[in-house]
């Protein structure tokens, strides 16, 4: 994914410009082959993005659950553990698991140690 629309979202995040690092990474995401959401979730977790941003991510992520998209549904679940939406993370993290993705068995156990 290194390409210039990259590259720039990666300059606004480092200038602290989230709202335009943000519509930038998202616009690399949605509508792309597997998308993962990985850098507007890392965002999320840094708590940079505001309440609006955060929805339209949570939008986008639904979607990916629908489409079996096991790393978005992993990225999602680890969100939703960070903003304490236990339940609906260890769902997440579950469905991720049962797809394969081998980080999200440590994850959900990590979870559900807390």
């Amino acid at each position: 994914m290194q390409n210039d629309n990259f590259y720039h979202a990666e300059q606004f995040l480092k200038l602290g410009l989230y709202p335009q690092a943000f519509e930038a990474f998202m616009s690399l995401e949605v509508g792309g082959l597997d998308p993962t959401f990985l850098k507007p979730c890392m965002m999320a977790l840094a708590n940079q993005l505001d309440q609006s941003q955060l929805s339209t991510l949570c939008d986008e992520l639904e979607r990916e659950v629908g489409r079996r998209n096991g790393q978005a549904i992993y990225n999602f679940g680890v969100v939703k553990s960070h903003l304490g939406d236990i339940p609906k993370a260890t769902l997440l993290l579950q469905a991720a698991m049962d797809l394969g993705v081998p980080e999200a068995r440590g994850a959900l156990s990590r979870l559900l140690l807390r």
